[in-house]
């Protein structure tokens, strides 16, 4: 894309984002609009699933804040995808974040010209990870597509928090009770308070009260969990089994007051 056509594609995306943003400018209105159902499976996305490709324009960017980062999505042939319905609620859905499992980020990417898509991030120095997904109408299910990309600068990994069931975001605490296992029975709930008293007035993310993605730090595998839709908190409970014992990483999202909330947690799987 030529310098004047990415900037009059960029002034479009600014269009298109301020329209239906939140307060923030970076969170879509349109993540309240029901979500696709998704496997219960945990895979580690491949960059071309059955002709759909995903690749970062540019395999180095440079770290900041709200950076507009260009991805080339394309279905079979090397075509423009053009089957996602956003009426019906349908999106393509970004998550992004470093491999040492920081600054996770979840939105929805914004189409450019012909197959180009964007998001706009956090970045800080070091390897980042993107995973996208929606639903292909041609095959009647989900893609999930991978792809990486590095951030310049000086990349300092940090260590996989220790395993805590309690956090402190914005002002709230929330608190993890269940147990992650193997068995398909598997589930666990989030309790959000504030100073002590239970929060009664939450929002739905990416189209359900609460929203969670597990990731397997080994080989970066992934598995969404959406909650069960039983009243707006101060309890969300999710279902779902990871495939083998061991550590992983639990982001767990929800809105309150039209603001985002991103509870992360370390999550030890036993049996």
């Amino acid at each position: 894309m030529n310098a004047p056509a990415k900037l009059v594609a960029f002034l479009a995306l600014l269009v298109a984002i301020f329209g239906i943003s939140y307060a923030t400018g970076t969170q879509s209105r349109a993540l309240l609009a029901p979500a696709p159902t998704h496997k219960s499976e945990m895979v580690a996305p491949p960059d071309t699933v059955e002709g759909y490709t995903l690749r970062a324009v540019e395999p180095t960017q440079r770290p900041g804040r709200d950076v507009v980062v260009e991805f080339a999505v394309t279905a079979p042939g090397g075509q423009v995808i053009s089957e996602l319905d956003h009426d019906a609620g349908e999106h393509m859905h970004l998550i992004a974040f470093r491999r040492d499992l920081t600054g996770y980020q979840h939105s929805t990417a914004q189409q450019g010209e012909g197959t180009s898509w964007w998001g706009i991030l956090n970045l800080t120095p070091g390897p980042w990870h993107v995973i996208i997904h929606f639903q292909s109408k041609a095959l009647g299910r989900e893609i999930a597509l991978a792809t990486d990309f590095t951030v310049s600068g000086d990349y300092r990994p940090e260590p996989l928090p220790p395993t805590a069931d309690q956090v402190q975001i914005k002002g709230l605490t929330v608190t993890r009770t269940g147990e992650l296992s193997t068995s398909a029975d598997s589930g666990s709930a989030i309790t959000v308070t504030d100073h002590g008293q239970p929060v009664t007035d939450l929002q739905p993310a990416h189209g359900e009260m609460g929203h969670s993605v597990l990731i397997r730090p080994a080989d970066l595998g992934y598995l969404q969990m959406h909650s069960n839709p039983t009243g707006t908190g101060p309890r969300l409970d999710f279902l779902g089994a990871v495939p083998d014992q061991g550590s992983y990483r639990l982001f767990v999202e929800f809105y309150r007051g039209d603001e985002l909330y991103l509870a992360p947690f370390t999550v030890q799987a036993t049996r």
